[in-house]
């Protein structure tokens, strides 16, 4: 890789060669903890867009046939260098969107066993015979790839830069959502246009390398990243491209919703896993210094910059002061680590601020800094429908507390959202938690644990307003596959 200014430029990969845009042009990836530029990264425009796509599809008629033995053997190997590339990972995660070491080490693994996962389900891909009407005729339904995919990782909003666009981001894990969104169609059959997010695009495009060190041929991935001027035109090339036969986008709802009017425009099916708010609901009977942790710890982690991330927390009044006293106990003392950059950590600042001055307080923190480079740790209460806070995501280290009456009042609550990701349950009767449960709006519960959940071996998406299709194992592997039906019918034989 090229260095100007004694800054690495990261450059655009297509058909397997480092390359830039014709005139190249450059933007800087600033780390927040450093405070300083980090990396110069290559912007692509919409000809180097086409080019990635046009790459794809040319390699995609030689991927397509490859084994499933192949492919297996490929992200089995994918997996174990990753591990093996894990001080690598951690330093650039660090660097670039300033996480603690603790959860840049937990996107590694994850990944790793997410890729090894998805590997062990690929000869799954099986096809069936079914049964047919006509005599002496067979019919054979194949499944095979969906074809070239645009993978759009999380970053700045693909729509012209306003006041407010700090609210249209979103950052959750670099390496866990990078390495799913390229390992998964890779394993169907696909071949990827990776759009890296211009916030980590060195974390993205290490990925890449390691996968080619695994043995990845050329072009069944190409990359490119984009300034946020580029961004608008740049994604709708790729989305409209004749050669995109699918698009997965992990990001924000707003910026969902403008990738899902354009898959509807150019007919291009979308895997979208959007925003949350999500809820844990603390039942009377819960125990509740385990609950209070695991609240806090799915609010606070990484920021809170997880569209996972426990967003409301509704305690039932007949232990609400006793719950509340453990929130003070265990809150101040959480280490959040850092904002991935000034504007996602403003964003959730004014939402803060906002509340305040409508009448909101807050139990513990409020909306100052803790740092140059993280808000404090908040707890608040009080919150209006009249307020962003209410149901649009913090995005940052803070939680609203709620309190229910009864059972019934704390699922109105979780389900009062445009939202339907994730949801905790904290109670210690397990057929009480079942039957909340199972009442809750959203695409995954869990019962006792954090709402950020997440195994390899476990479906994860959203319904409502939080994106549809799943991830993870055979659920992802499906999501990239399609099927074909061939029949066979003998002389003579007619329909008729």
């Amino acid at each position: 890789m090229a260095t100007t200014n004694e800054l690495e430029t990261i450059p655009l990969i297509i058909d397997g060669k480092r390359t830039t845009s014709s005139p190249s042009k450059t933007f800087a990836v600033y780390g927040l903890e450093e405070q300083r530029e980090v990396y110069l990264a290559e912007s692509a425009n919409v000809e180097a867009a086409n080019q990635a796509a046009e790459a794809s599809w040319k390699t995609f008629q030689m991927w397509k046939t490859s084994s499933v033995v192949t492919r297996r053997k490929l992200l089995q190997r994918y997996a174990e260098l990753l591990r093996k590339h894990e001080e690598d990972l951690v330093q650039t995660q660090r660097l670039e969107t300033s996480v603690i070491e603790m959860w840049a080490r937990k996107n590694v693994h994850l990944a790793a066993d997410l890729i090894e996962e998805t590997a062990a389900c690929i000869s799954r891909l099986a096809g069936e015979i079914p049964q047919t009407q006509t005599p002496s005729s067979l019919a054979l339904a194949f499944t095979v790839p969906v074809g070239p995919v645009l993978s759009i990782a999380p970053q700045v909003s693909p729509i012209p830069h306003t006041a407010n666009s700090g609210r249209r981001r979103k950052w959750n894990s670099a390496v866990i959502l990078g390495a799913r969104s390229l390992a998964t169609p890779v394993a169907a059959g696909c071949t990827v246009v990776f759009k890296a997010s211009e916030l980590s695009p060195k974390t993205h495009h290490l990925l890449v390398e390691i996968f080619k060190e695994a043995g990845l041929p050329d072009g069944v991935i190409n990359v490119v990243q984009t300034r946020r001027e580029d961004a608008p035109s740049v994604t709708e090339a790729l989305v409209a491209h004749p050669a995109i036969r699918k698009v997965e986008f992990i990001g924000s709802a707003p910026v969902g919703r403008i990738i899902g009017q354009l898959g509807g425009k150019y007919l291009k099916p979308v895997l979208m896993e959007l925003g949350g708010k999500g809820p844990a609901i603390v039942l009377a009977d819960a125990d509740l210094a385990d609950a209070a942790k695991k609240c806090v710890t799915g609010a606070f982690l990484h920021h809170g910059q997880l569209c996972f991330s426990t967003e409301r927390v509704i305690v039932v009044k007949a232990v609400a002061d006793q719950f509340k006293e453990l929130l003070k106990q265990v809150a101040p003392t959480f280490t959040t680590g850092s904002g991935v950059s000034d504007r996602i950590i403003e964003a959730s600042r004014e939402k803060l601020i906002d509340a305040e001055k409508k009448g909101a307080q807050f139990l513990i923190g409020g909306p100052d800094k803790a740092s140059a480079s993280a808000l404090q740790p908040t707890i608040v209460m009080g919150i209006k429908e009249n307020m962003p806070l209410f149901d649009e995501e913090a995005f940052g280290p803070s939680f609203t507390l709620y309190v229910a009456d009864d059972d019934a009042k704390a699922i109105a609550i979780a389900n009062n959202t445009a939202y339907g990701l994730n949801a905790a349950v904290h109670s210690s009767n397990m057929q009480h938690a079942l039957d909340v449960a199972k009442q809750i709006d959203t695409a995954q519960v869990h019962i006792n644990s954090m709402t950020a959940h997440d195994e390899p071996t476990l479906p994860v998406g959203g319904t409502k307003g939080s994106g549809w299709g799943r991830n993870n194992a055979m659920w992802g592997l499906q999501e990239f596959s399609e099927i074909k039906l061939i029949t066979v019918s003998m002389k003579g034989n007619s329909f008729i």
